[in-house]
């Protein structure tokens, strides 16, 4: 059986709504663990991750922060 890669896109600018890259980086994650081949596509406003200022202060964005950190050493692409 030929196996397939999940792949979670992100494209919204996460300053204003950090939801969609926490998302995508959550369920790239999750399925990393199962065993399963997967990657996080990030476009347009959602590279602002890759900035300081991209993620808002807030309780998401502390989210989308720490699944970032773990995604460094995760399994699974992040591509921009």
């Amino acid at each position: 059986m030929e196996r397939k890669k999940l792949i979670f896109f992100a494209s919204a600018d996460p300053r204003e709504d950090p939801r969609p890259a926490r998302t995508a980086y959550h369920f790239a994650s999750v399925a990393a663990d199962a065993g399963l081949e997967a990657e996080v596509r990030l476009a347009g406003d959602a590279v602002l991750v890759a900035t300081v200022e991209g993620i808002p202060d807030t309780a998401l964005g502390d989210e989308l922060r720490e699944k970032i950190k773990k995604g460094v050493d995760a399994p699974f692409l992040v591509s921009l």
